[in-house]
């Protein structure tokens, strides 16, 4: 992947209708996609060599992906309906990750965390935190 600029890594929110359309959450100044790959452990002894060395053996375990930003709230469509799906029983949405020049990750996320602060002089932030709830895709660029 080439080099690119950090604010093209973009966060989009579906608007949960039938044939969804994704929205950029706008104002996001840091943004971050992280991939966890759990391992099952499920090293045994040598049954002819007991007394032998043990080499580790996995197989694959859970995956979660998590995603988090922060930035300045700029109170647009996409930010109401982050908020709208945070404040839901049950606060999940389909979210896209745009890597560009790499491709995108989508799929069901859950709204763990929706946070607004600020300072005296300054605008108000927000940030932001995702976990994967099933199945994530990616679709190369």
């Amino acid at each position: 992947m080439a080099k690119q600029l950090g604010r093209s890594l973009l966060l989009k929110i579906g608007d949960g209708g039938g044939s969804e359309v994704f929205s950029t959450l706008a104002g996001i100044n840091s943004k971050t996609l992280t991939i966890n790959n759990s391992a099952i452990d499920v090293t045994t002894p040598d049954a002819s060599s007991p007394g032998g060395a043990l080499f580790a053996s996995s197989l694959n375990g859970l995956k979660t992906f998590a995603v988090s930003g922060d930035g300045v709230f700029l109170d647009e469509t996409a930010e109401a309906r982050m908020n709208t799906v945070a404040m839901a029983a049950d606060s999940v949405a389909n979210f896209q990750v745009i890597v560009p020049d790499f491709g995108t990750y989508a799929g069901e996320f859950r709204v763990t965390s929706l946070e607004f602060g600020g300072e005296t002089e300054g605008g108000v932030t927000f940030s932001v935190s995702l976990e994967s709830n099933g199945t994530v895709t990616f679709t190369a660029a």
